[in-house]
């Protein structure tokens, strides 16, 4: 984490009078700078920026300073503002009833939400022999964690839609800047990663990384308006970097963890950014942390989910991975094993926008550790768009074993009702095959799509689009559409990514 300025506030022991103008003094500088601090930040009022909240009993102790005695309080170290996870009154979160069984059926189509289609084309930009895009295969890159196991990081090719850029970042060479329209158009970090191994049969298709030898970006990128940052790796020493996309120049790169398998750095706005850290058992007290970007501690949002129970020798992470993405420009959370998807309108401030209601069907922490999951109902896919909401859960065990029941709904906004419009299949997302009605486009498996505001993208490679020739659902498609897709996949280069984009 961050290195941060501890500041305390030290009451010599003077005369009554001389003392209580001491304390009158820091505690007008206090609340001066709790009113003032960065909240000039064009868009963002004091009051949104520095929200205050009143806490449940229970929390008040840790949450609220008691300013009645001020010669024995002394300011969280490195923590400026108290967090605030209050309601909007004017937007309550919609809850989504999933505990209800009596389900509402209705087909998703995507015509309700799209009229218009569009392609780009992303060429790799590097010779055939270095590589290509890594989305037909799995990147492993190896972390030793001591002399004898070694941890392997799983991780594909990102692309990330600014205002005016597609940032492509590829963990085998780099990160990559093309235009709206799929023109190269510079690098923006370049990748030297030994190659140690290049196929194991028992884990398939995939390519590993040696990690520890690893120079450059390594894994995560954000983007906010024009601006990106993401990892990397400079000197043996992990790093973030702020980068301007239309100045093609880094504006601020700072050590972050001083660990290769650090956290995930995530952009708030041009002035701040966030981390989210949670992992039931290594971090269980944290949540979220916010800075500015000189990497001072702005907040800390702890963690309120029941603690991890005591089991059994071995190593436990969570398969419940949490929601991270960006909607209207907000990052949006939903913290892992919570029910609350949060919209995180300034660095001390979330607002709840959803709640997912699973009643007796639910499980927090305790429960998934160590009960009978049979019965349970666990969140999988979460893709939210200006119109709606696509979501799956599964009924079932822990892992894609062929156990696991996976339900297909989705959250209509206008209409603010909650469909589903497939039950109890054992087709995960990553095989389950999406209709397109809209004229001139393609079909699409879900996990290949991405919802962001008004768009839908879904990336191709020829591979992808072979795949869905083969399929059995291929022969159920119009001649139209079969013979478009035949051509695209004729025209499509091996080192190219098709990219369709939905309005």
């Amino acid at each position: 984490m961050f290195k941060t300025k501890n500041l305390q506030k030290i009451f010599r022991t003077e005369e009554v009078k001389k003392q209580r103008q001491f304390r009158y003094c820091i505690l007008l500088i206090f609340l001066i700078a709790a009113a003032c601090g960065n909240s000039r930040r064009p868009g963002l009022s004091d009051k949104d920026l520095f929200a205050q909240r009143k806490v449940d009993t229970l929390q008040e102790s840790e949450q609220v300073p008691d300013f009645s005695d001020m010669e024995t309080y002394v300011i969280p170290s490195g923590i400026k503002y108290k967090e605030s996870r209050t309601v909007d009154p004017a937007q309550p979160p919609v809850v989504l009833d999933i505990a209800n069984r009596k389900l509402n059926f209705r087909k998703f189509n995507l015509s309700d939400y799209y009229t218009k289609v569009q392609y780009v084309k992303l060429k790799y930009p590097r010779p055939a022999t270095e590589g290509n895009f890594l989305l037909d295969k799995i990147g492993l890159y190896s972390i030793p964690m001591n002399e004898k196991l070694q941890r392997l990081i799983s991780v594909t090719c990102q692309f990330k839609f600014t205002d005016d850029y597609i940032i492509a970042g590829e963990l085998s060479s780099g990160i990559y800047c093309y235009d709206r329209e799929g023109k190269f158009l510079f690098t923006i970090e370049s990748n030297d990663i030994p190659i140690t191994h290049s196929h194991i049969a028992s884990r398939g298709d995939f390519t590993r990384y040696d990690a520890t030898a690893l120079k450059g970006f390594y894994g995560n990128i954000t983007v906010n308006g024009n601006n990106c940052l993401y990892n990397l790796v400079e000197n043996y020493e992990n790093m973030i970097c702020f980068y301007d996309l239309t100045q093609e120049r880094r504006i601020m790169t700072r050590p972050f963890d001083g660990k290769i398998q650090g956290g995930t750095a995530l952009i708030l706005d041009h002035q701040s950014m966030a981390d989210y850290v949670y992992e039931p058992v290594r971090k269980p007290k944290d949540f979220l942390f916010t800075f500015d970007l000189k990497g001072d501690t702005l907040c800390w949002f702890p963690n309120y989910n029941p603690p991890m129970p005591k089991v059994g020798g071995g190593s436990y992470s969570s398969p419940l991975p949490p929601d991270i993405y960006y909607h209207g420009g907000r990052l949006t959370i939903r913290q892992a094993f919570n029910d609350t998807v949060y919209r995180v309108v300034s660095p001390n401030r979330m607002i709840p926008a959803y709640v997912l209601n699973f009643g007796a069907y639910g499980a927090d922490v305790p429960t998934f550790y160590r009960e009978n999951l049979s019965e349970k109902l666990l969140p999988d896919t979460w893709k939210e768009a200006d119109q709606y909401i696509l979501f799956v859960y599964t009924q079932g065990t822990k892992s894609r074993d062929g156990n696991n029941q996976f339900f297909y709904s989705y959250y209509d906004k206008k209409s603010r009702q909650f469909y589903h419009f497939s039950e109890r299949t054992s087709i995960p997302p990553e095989q389950f095959f999406m209709e397109n009605p809209i004229p001139d486009a393609l079909p699409f498996v879900w996990s290949y799509a991405e919802t962001e505001d008004h768009q839908l993208r879904v990336f191709y490679t020829k591979k992808r689009l072979e795949e869905i020739s083969k399929s059995k659902e291929f022969a159920s498609l119009s001649p139209e559409q079969q013979n478009k897709l035949k051509t695209m996949q004729n025209e499509l280069d091996d080192s190219e990514v098709l990219i369709m984009i939905l309005e």
